[in-house]
């Protein structure tokens, strides 16, 4: 009895440990009105239709990462600068205010991704490291945004529980054989 409440237990863990991951990471993607592609991964919270808690972003720029550790920030309309400290990422590309970039200093970063509704362009890249279309921008309203939670990978430890559960269960359906044939 105690050793089936263990492999319950266990196998609740595994199960429970995969779907607590699955609204953390997030997928993301701009199509420019050229047919220029952004698209990266990060890491964070879904609250409502906004992303908060941004971390680990990586970032892809017509088939270029951008390189260096990437840093977020805001566009404050009062100064006309970003703010670097609290990306806003919404689901919803109108409520977009963020820029992901390789320095604070935006003067001297080589790569540069941001998205601000109301700002105009509202939509822009530059990536350093691409020779050709090295920088692009781009009216909200007439590309195309999509931020989504990525797909949970099977947890690697799972099939290996289930092959193993099956095997203790055709271990005990021998043993229960064995016991009637003797009987």
């Amino acid at each position: 009895m105690i050793k089936n409440l263990f492999l319950a237990a266990t196998l609740l863990t595994a199960l429970t440990a995969g779907a607590a991951q699955a609204d953390t990471v997030f997928d993301f993607s701009y199509i420019f009105t050229d047919g220029l592609k952004i698209t990266g991964t990060l890491d964070g919270t879904l609250n409502g239709s906004f992303v908060t808690n941004i971390s680990n972003v990586d970032v892809t720029f017509a088939g270029t990462t951008f390189s260096g550790t990437l840093v977020g920030g805001s566009f404050n309309a009062g100064t006309g600068n970003f703010d670097f400290g609290a990306p806003v990422v919404s689901t919803n590309g109108a409520l977009n205010n963020f820029i992901f970039a390789d320095s604070s200093d935006q003067a001297s970063a080589s790569n540069e991704f941001f998205f601000v509704a109301g700002l105009s362009p509202q939509v822009f890249a530059a990536n350093a490291n691409v020779l050709v279309n090295s920088a692009d921008s781009d009216d909200v309203a007439n590309g195309s945004w999509k931020l989504t939670a990525a797909p949970v990978p099977l947890p690697a430890a799972l099939p290996l529980l289930v092959s193993g559960l099956g095997l203790l269960g055709l271990n005990r359906r021998r043993r229960l054989q064995s016991d009637a044939a003797r009987s």
